[in-house]
């Protein structure tokens, strides 16, 4: 009918958006730097492991120490990696959320969603099985969170999901305080 033709074109056409819900900047050149500093302190602490357990001076200082620096290095290299970014990505019918650094990519369906909440540092997911998740935005880039709020909102409309909540306006201060 002429309605499915046209939410299929509105999907159709809703292009796939990715936004970083991390508060500092990942260009191309410190994931590069990152990721060889991880390289550099895995690799020393495997080196100073082996001196070490080698001569006969290993005792539980230089075992933290080696500790530390092999697990600092595996955090470098995975923020290098991208593994840790926090991110929320809009494709079609489909939301994929990685809400923390150490947890999995999760992906709703806009079929599973039974309305989403807009609020002033917050959108919350109600799941048609009752379950919520809610997304904390950053205080640091307004314009960002803006921005994610408008296309979540856009997504909304394109699935024809539910949305509450306060109204998207860019200049609107109302709710800020000085």
């Amino acid at each position: 009918s002429c309605c499915e033709n046209i939410h299929y074109l509105a999907e159709k056409h809703m292009e796939t958006q990715r936004f970083s819900l991390d508060t500092g900047e990942h260009d191309r050149i410190s994931l590069i730097a990152r990721t060889i500093f991880g390289v550099v302190c895995i690799a020393a602490a495997i080196i100073t492991t082996v001196k070490m357990a080698g001569s006969g001076l290993l005792n539980m200082n230089n075992i933290a120490a080696i500790v530390f620096l092999g697990l600092f290095g595996i955090w470098l290299l995975a923020t290098g990696l991208g593994l840790t970014q926090r991110h929320m990505t809009l494709a079609g019918d489909s939301i994929v959320l990685k809400k923390s650094a150490y947890s999995p990519a999760r992906t709703i369906k806009a079929a599973d969603i039974r309305e989403i909440e807009f609020s002033q540092l917050r959108i919350t997911f109600t799941l048609k099985t009752g379950k919520i998740i809610a997304l904390q935005l950053g205080l640091l880039y307004r314009e960002s969170s803006l921005r994610l709020m408008e296309a979540v909102e856009q997504f909304c409309t394109s699935n024809g999901i539910v949305a509450r909540g306060i109204e998207s306006d860019m200049n609107n201060t109302i709710h800020e305080e000085n």
